[in-house]
């Protein structure tokens, strides 16, 4: 690198040199009453001198900005990831002009144990209504619904608002206008995610249009969600050929799980299912038997099952399918593989995180 400077740097003196020796004539410059005279080479090389100097001196003042803005992110940041929340919001109250920075100020804030306040009307790209609605849509999901369709109003491209937008319609009900918003999703997503938001796609068409989107359902990876349509709702060998699916996925618990919750049990699956008994998880199984009225493979089953079923196995109560479902419906078999939250049926989006397909059996509490 050093020797391609000096390379360039002779190049350049030769240049001027040789440039000097063919423009040694004189050029009149008037300035008001005032005239001078100057080799013509001496006046181009000044007049490049002065222009690369404002060119300079504007580059490095806007630059200054930007190094200040640097170093105070910098020290921001090393404040907060090695122990010193107040440190970090003292250097991020300084950069709160800049949206970008607010949820890290938000961050050192929840790490003091104190609430942010913020300006809505302050900022333009609609970081800071996304954060906020992050934070409450637990417990308000219209408010959240609301502050995410204003962020999108201010910033189209803020994907984040649209993936939390999308759930939160989903979870009240507004089922086609998830699946438009997904598809939109994938479309801009980055190409790395791709794979993963048409998980999503597939799980949101099997939840609301069910066996109506069978054929885009076999175009799309597979889901629980979406193989649960399939192998239940596809025609002839297809079901069993979906069947099979599940267990090559190794989602073959959660998926029968969604089967049964839909009522959606077909012999293809059974046949599947007997022939890979030790992958299906005993309560899954169980739950399976009793939905088909095979009671006498639910007593074989009795010794891996949790205490409360087999409490009902002893007493006699095989044939008392309501009452098997009932406390079948109490046992947390699946948890969320992102944040914990555990679950007694299955749903492809996570109440608490909102994050999708991460539903995983666990066993039985």
């Amino acid at each position: 690198m050093i020797l391609f400077k000096v390379v360039v740097f002779v190049f350049i003196l030769i240049f001027a040199l040789v440039f000097a020796y063919f423009n040694l004539q004189s050029v009149k410059i008037s300035f008001f009453n005032f005239s001078y005279e100057l080799p013509l080479f001496l006046t181009i090389f000044a007049s490049f001198v002065l222009g690369f100097l404002i060119a300079y001196i504007t580059t490095g003042i806007k630059s200054l900005e930007w190094r200040r803005y640097s170093e105070r992110i910098k020290r921001a940041l090393e404040s907060l990831w090695t122990g010193y929340p107040d440190r970090a919001r003292g250097e991020f109250s300084k950069l709160l002009d800049n949206e970008e920075t607010v949820p890290l100020y938000t961050r050192s804030m929840e790490e003091l144990g104190r609430e942010a306040s913020l300006y809505l009307q302050k900022y333009s790209r609609g970081i800071v209504e996304t954060l906020i609605a992050e934070s409450l849509f637990k417990e308000e999901k219209e408010r959240a619904q609301d502050l995410l369709e204003k962020a999108l109003g201010k910033n189209w491209k803020n994907l984040r608002a649209r993936r939390l937008l999308r759930s939160i319609y989903f979870l009240r009900g507004e089922g086609e206008k998830a699946i438009d918003l997904q598809r939109k999703v994938l479309q801009d997503s980055e190409k790395a995610l791709k794979t993963e938001e048409k998980r999503v796609l597939a799980s949101l068409l099997a939840e609301v249009r069910g066996a109506e989107a069978l054929d885009e359902l076999e175009n799309l990876p597979y889901t629980p969600a979406s193989l649960s349509v399939l192998c239940s709702h596809a025609e002839g060998k297809d079901r069993r050929k979906f069947a099979a699916k599940m267990f090559a996925e190794g989602v073959q618990n959660e998926t029968l799980l969604a089967v049964v919750e839909k009522n959606s049990l077909t012999p293809e699956i059974m046949e599947e299912v007997e022939e890979h008994t030790e992958e299906v998880h005993p309560v899954v199984l169980a739950l399976l038997y009793l939905s088909v009225g095979m009671y006498e493979k639910l007593e074989s089953l009795k010794d891996s099952l949790p205490a409360p079923i087999r409490t009902l196995i002893d007493r006699g109560y095989l044939e008392d399918r309501e009452c098997y479902r009932d406390m079948f419906s109490l046992i947390r078999l699946l948890e969320c593989g992102k944040c914990g939250k555990e679950y007694a049926r299955y749903t492809p989006v996570c109440v608490n995180c909102l994050s999708w397909n991460r539903l995983k059996i666990i066993g039985g509490s």
